[in-house]
């Protein structure tokens, strides 16, 4: 019975670890699903504030075209046309391949050059956050 007492005393360090870690390890999933769900949250934010600046400025300018025409030559048509292509292919939902970083530095770049093209300088438009994907 002794030979019990202290085999229960010299593995009680154990046991207390196992359920600690079962424990710390139940906690984790609960708090990095608030923590996930938090992040998710702000970026989809950013992502959809950037979007929607970049789908308003093409907008604007290529209404601005039809409304006058020979306001925006040809060629910045193209780039007016190819900048909302790359708008309307960034995915609505966070799945595999959606990688949006790399999706919203083509799309400013685009839009740079595009504004470039109409001798504007859109990059003191862009909104804070597009700086930082």
């Amino acid at each position: 019975m002794d030979d019990d007492v202290f085999n229960s005393i010299v593995n009680l360090e154990d046991e207390f670890e196992d359920i600690g870690y079962i424990e710390g390890l139940e906690a984790g999933k609960i708090i990095g699903r608030i923590e996930g769900r938090e992040m998710g949250c702000d970026n989809g934010l950013d992502i959809g504030r950037d979007l929607g600046f970049y789908q308003g400025w093409v907008h604007q300018w290529i209404r601005a075209a039809a409304a006058r025409p020979g306001l925006v030559p040809d060629r910045v048509l193209k780039k007016l046309a190819a900048l909302q292509g790359a708008i309307d292919e960034v995915p609505m939902a966070n799945g595999e391949g959606a990688d949006f970083g790399d999706r919203l530095k083509a799309i400013q770049l685009k839009l740079k050059t595009a504004s470039a093209m109409l001798g504007i300088n859109a990059a003191a438009e862009l909104p804070s956050s597009s700086l930082s994907y």
